[in-house]
């Protein structure tokens, strides 16, 4: 993205971002298994995901959306982050999910995946 990025104005680059705020996220169906979706549901009330990712975990700013995501996304995005093989700009999702097992991981991802607008 960078050499792509370093020939554009900073007015090309806000009205990329203005393009993209205004997209509408389509919903990729997944399927979710219920019993996880509800202990995903505690765990992400347990370990307070909103206070970045809003309540609805639609995202802000540089937080992005997590409500609707892809299952199989959300599943390599969070295993990656505890494997210390993803990473994000201030390492606090890597943080984050330190806690977390594999089944809760699951778990997380699962309800994220359900979630719609």
């Amino acid at each position: 993205m960078s050499p792509f990025a370093a020939n554009l104005s900073d007015e090309d680059m806000a009205d990329f971002a203005a393009f993209y705020a205004a997209q509408r996220p389509q919903p990729r169906r997944s399927a979710v298994d219920p019993a996880r979706v509800a202990a995903g549901r505690d765990l992400v009330n347990r370990h307070h995901c909103s206070s970045c990712h809003t309540p609805t975990l639609a995202g802000q700013q540089q937080v992005p959306r997590l409500a609707g995501q892809d299952l199989d996304y959300l599943l390599r995005l969070l295993r990656g982050f505890k494997a210390q093989t993803a990473s994000d700009l201030d390492g606090t999702m890597t943080m984050a999910v330190q806690p977390l097992t594999p089944e809760e991981i699951e778990s997380v991802a699962h309800y994220c995946a359900s979630l719609t607008d």
